[in-house]
C-alpha cells in the first residue's frame, strides 16, 4: 500500500478516542486465546513485539543452553533405499530438536529485526549479542550407530544442518545496525563488528550489502585498526602452532580465518575509492534463463518430463560447448555455484546431471576451484562435503582434505584410505591408528587395512602382532583372504 503511514496518521487524526478504543477492542475479540496475553502486554507497553519471547524468557533459555539443559540429539543410521526407492547403500545422520530450541531462536531473531524497525536498538543488540554466541550440547540418541564428531552445535552448524533457517545477510545487517546505534564507544563498536565479520555464520555475506561506511567515518578507521590487530595476533598464533606441529588440529580453519581477515582489510581499505564498472558476462545472462525455467518448474505439481527440463539440459550443453569460462568474472561464477550447491544440484527438478557438469566446468584456475571447494563444503555435509574434500586433494591441498575426513569418519572405507595415505608420509603411527579404527568401523571391505597393518607389523619385526592379524584376517568375511595370502605367502 502506497503512503501507508501517512494515510494511517490522517485516519487516526480523524477518529475520536471512543472510536479508537472501539477498534482496539474489536481486534482483541478476534484474537486467538493463546495470543491474548501478548496482545495485552503490547497495549500496556511492557512488550514491544507481540510474537517475540520476553526478555526474561530469552535469558532463561540462554542459561539452559549454556548449562546443557537444552540440547540437540544426534543419530546416524544405515540407509539401503532412499525415500524415492533408489538404492542408496550409505550412512546418513540426523539431528533432532526435542525442545523446539531452533523455533525459539527463530522467533527471537525475527523479533530483534522488528525491534530494530521500531528503533529499539539497545535491546535488540543486547539480545543478538547473546543469541549469536549460543552453543548447543550434542547428545547421541540411544539408537544411534555412531557418535557425533562435534561436541557442540552453534548457529552456523544449525543452519548448515537445515535445523534453522536464517537469512544471514539480513541478520548481519541487523546486528551491525543495532551495534552502531547502541554502542557509543567507537572502539568497542568496531571490535563487535569485526567479531561478527569473522564469525563463520557470516563468512559468505556480502560486506557491501551489510554495512555502509563513508570514507571519513571514524568507525572505518577503528575497524581497520582492529582488523590489523586481529591479523597480527592470529598470524603469530598460527606460526607458533605450525612450529610445534605442522599438521595440528584445525590448521586449515586457522588459515581460512587469516585469509578472511586479509580480505576484510582489503575491502575496508578500498572504501571511498571508485568502483569498477560491472563486468559484462555471457554466463550471467544464460544463467538468468536457466533460473527462470527452474522457477517455472517450482510451480509444477510433480516433476516428470516437462519441456523446461529438456530446455535446461540443452542450454547447459550449449554453454559447455562454448566454453570460454575464463573470460567470466568470479562474482558471477560464485553466485551460480552457491545456488547449485545449496540447492543440491536441483536434483528434485530432474536436472542434477547438467547442474553437476556446469558446476564442475565454470572454474578456470586452481584458485577458483579452491573457492569452489569451499562453497561446496559450506553448502552442507554428506556427499557434498566429501566431494569438496576430494577436490581439495586433487588440487594438492591435502591438509584440508584430511581435516574434513578426520571429522567425518563413518563406516565407508574411502575416508580411512585417504587418511592413511595422508599420514603415511607424515605420521606413521597415526596411519596405523586410522587403519586399526577402520577395522572396527568398516563392514564391506577391510582388506586394504589388514594389508597395511600386516606390512607395518612385518617391518617392525613384531611376529606376535603379525600372527594375530593374519588369524583375524582369515576369520573375517569382509577380508579377501586370497589377496592377503598372495601379499604375505609365508609368515615371518
Amino acid at each position: 500500500m502506497e503512503n501507508f503511514f501517512e494515510k494511517l496518521k490522517l485516519q487516526l487524526e480523524k477518529m475520536t478516542p471512543e472510536e479508537k478504543d472501539a477498534w482496539i477492542l474489536e481486534q482483541a475479540k478476534i484474537l486467538p486465546e493463546w495470543k491474548q496475553e501478548d496482545f495485552y502486554k503490547s497495549v500496556c507497553g511492557t512488550k514491544k513485539v507481540i510474537d517475540m519471547p520476553e526478555r526474561d524468557e530469552i535469558t532463561e533459555f540462554c542459561e539452559k543452553v549454556s548449562n546443557g539443559e537444552i540440547t540437540v540429539k544426534y543419530e546416524t543410521h544405515y540407509v539401503e533405499f532412499d525415500d524415492f526407492g533408489h538404492y542408496h547403500d550409505g550412512w546418513e545422520h540426523d539431528f533432532y530438536d526435542p525442545d523446539y530450541a531452533m523455533t525459539f531462536v527463530s522467533s527471537v531473531l525475527s523479533g530483534c529485526h522488528d525491534l530494530i524497525v521500531l528503533e529499539e536498538y539497545g535491546q535488540a543488540f543486547e539480545i543478538l549479542d547473546e543469541i549469536l554466541e549460543l552453543e548447543f550440547t550434542i547428545e547421541d540418541t540411544p539408537d544411534t550407530e555412531d557418535s557425533c564428531q562435534d561436541e557442540f552445535m552453534d548457529l552456523n552448524m544449525a543452519a548448515e544442518e537445515r535445523m534453522l533457517t536464517i537469512d544471514r545477510e539480513e541478520l548481519l545487517r541487523d546486528y551491525i545496525i543495532a551495534c552502531r546505534y547502541s554502542v557509543k564507544d567507537c572502539v568497542e563498536a568496531a571490535g563487535k563488528i569485526v567479531s561478527a565479520f569473522e564469525n563463520e555464520l557470516f563468512e559468505d555475506c556480502g560486506i557491501q550489502s551489510c554495512i555502509a561506511l563513508a570514507e571519513k567515518d571514524p568507525l572505518l578507521k577503528e575497524i581497520g585498526k582492529k582488523l590489523t590487530e586481529e591479523l597480527e595476533k592470529f598470524e603469530k598464533e598460527h606460526a607458533e602452532k605450525i612450529r610445534k606441529n605442522p599438521y595440528y588440529w584445525k590448521e586449515y580453519s586457522d588459515r581460512e580465518r587469516i585469509k578472511r581477515i586479509k580480505g576484510l582489510i582489503e575491502y575496508f581499505g578500498n572504501v571511498g575509492k571508485s568502483e569498477r564498472k560491472k563486468e559484462k558476462s555471457f554466463l550471467r545472462g544464460t544463467w538468468s534463463q536457466i533460473a527462470e525455467l527452474i522457477s517455472e518448474l517450482k510451480d509444477e505439481p510433480y516433476i516428470d518430463d516437462q519441456l523446461q527440463i529438456e530446455e535446461i539440459w540443452d542450454i547447459v550443453e550449449a554453454l559447455l560447448k562454448r566454453g570460454r569460462f575464463e573470460e567470466e568474472p568470479w562474482n558471477v561464477k560464485e553466485s551460480i555455484l552457491r545456488k547449485i550447491y545449496e540447492n543440491d544440484y536441483y536434483d528434485c527438478y530432474g536436472i542434477c546431471d547438467p547442474m553437476r557438469d556446469l558446476a564442475g566446468a565454470i572454474c578456470s584456475t586452481k584458485e577458483e576451484n579452491l573457492k569452489r571447494a569451499g562453497i561446496m563444503m559450506r553448502a552442507g555435509g554428506g556427499y557434498l562435503g566429501a566431494d569438496a574434500a576430494k577436490l581439495y586433494r586433487e588440487l594438492g591441498e591435502e591438509d584440508k582434505c584430511a581435516e574434513y575426513f578426520r571429522n567425518h569418519l563413518g563406516k565407508d572405507e574411502e575416508p580411512y584410505e585417504i587418511l592413511i595415505d595422508y599420514y603415511k608420509k607424515r605420521d606413521h603411527e597415526k596411519a596405523v591408528e586410522v587403519a586399526a579404527l577402520a577395522i572396527q568401523k568398516c563392514q564391506k571391505d577391510q582388506t586394504p587395512f589388514f594389508l597395511f597393518l600386516l606390512q607395518d607389523a612385518k617391518e617392525r619385526g613384531d611376529e606376535a602382532a603379525f600372527k594375530k592379524l593374519m588369524q583375524s584376517a582369515h576369520r573375517r568375511k569382509a577380508v579377501n583372504s586370497a589377496e592377503v595370502d598372495a601379499k604375505f605367502p609365508e609368515e615371518p
